[in-house]
């Protein structure tokens, strides 16, 4: 019997496997990327959290749009 492809969901910042727990989604892009809920979770840390001044919320990031915020 033929198996169906398994989708594997991969980080949108550093191209990895995503595991189905240590995992956010950006904000801004929508893209999934690694982000451990623990300190010994052993996956990068490839976004960050940080607060919507406007909404008065805190948003994931993926480490590409973050930056993207910081140029100039």
């Amino acid at each position: 019997m033929e198996q169906p492809d398994v989708d594997v969901d991969t980080c949108v910042v550093c191209n990895d496997s995503l595991d189905d727990y240590h995992v956010a989604s950006c904000q801004m892009c929508g893209g999934k990327f690694h982000q451990p809920w623990s300190d010994t979770a052993g996956v990068p840390q490839c976004g960050r959290v940080t607060s919507h001044q406007e909404a008065l919320a805190i948003v994931f990031l993926c480490q590409d749009c973050f930056d993207g915020l910081q140029d100039p």
